[in-house]
């Protein structure tokens, strides 16, 4: 077995808090259509009472939800870990769920080429599957064989089954108050659970050590 260990990552929730996202669209919506919207929408408790609250048509709001280029940064935390990662000489990767032109436009904002290359990236809507059907896993797998494997994500439904099935380990990072989605974790599921990301360079870290004692 080959001594390199491949760390994917989760995009939503994981890199960065979605809530951002929603904020970041929020804004673009009372750009477009009137700064006086943005007040309800903040004040509201769900993106869906949001969008009821402007008046304006569902699908004209969710368009601009969608495609709009977010203005999102990515946090410390993120930024240390896939920075000491990456020059550590790590291959990173990114599987997330979601439409293609959204999903692509948080890339982009977020700066992730500077450490995960494009071959390396996986959204659901361009895979053809959501992640829990492991094909990007298996891409991933494909173009690095012998690795050993991470996967870091938010999600226990869907970040734990499908990676340990292929012989991943994965790594969940507990929500500190602000996902979007609700938290239902159970430890005994055979994830590694972190409270914070800049945990991760020790726990590759420990991967390497276990395949150079094998």
């Amino acid at each position: 077995m080959s001594s390199e260990t491949v760390v994917v990552f989760d995009l939503d929730d994981t890199l960065f808090p979605e809530v951002e996202y929603v904020l970041s669209a929020y804004k673009a919506i009372a750009r477009r259509h009137g700064l006086d919207l943005l007040g309800p929408m903040m004040a509201a408790g769900s993106p869906a009472e949001a969008f009821d609250s402007t008046g304006l048509p569902i699908g004209e709001v969710l368009e601009i939800y969608r495609t709009h280029r977010p203005d999102i940064r990515l946090p410390w935390s993120s930024l240390y870990t896939l920075a000491l990662l990456h020059n550590a000489g790590h291959r990173l990767g990114l599987v997330t769920d979601g439409r293609s032109i959204t999903q692509r436009h948080k890339i982009e904002a977020l700066g992730l080429e500077r450490f995960i290359e494009p071959q390396m990236m996986f959204v659901s809507e361009e895979v053809g599957e959501e992640k829990t059907g492991g094909k990007a896993f298996r891409h991933i797998m494909d173009m690095n064989p012998g690795a050993r494997y991470i996967y870091v994500g938010d999600n226990p439904a869907k970040d734990i089954d499908t990676p340990l099935s292929l012989g991943w380990l994965p790594v969940i990072l507990l929500d500190a108050g602000r996902n979007i989605h609700p938290q239902n974790l159970n430890v005994s599921q055979g994830a590694v659970v972190v409270r914070y990301l800049t945990e991760l360079p020790a726990i590759v870290a420990a991967q390497r050590s276990a395949i150079i004692s094998e």
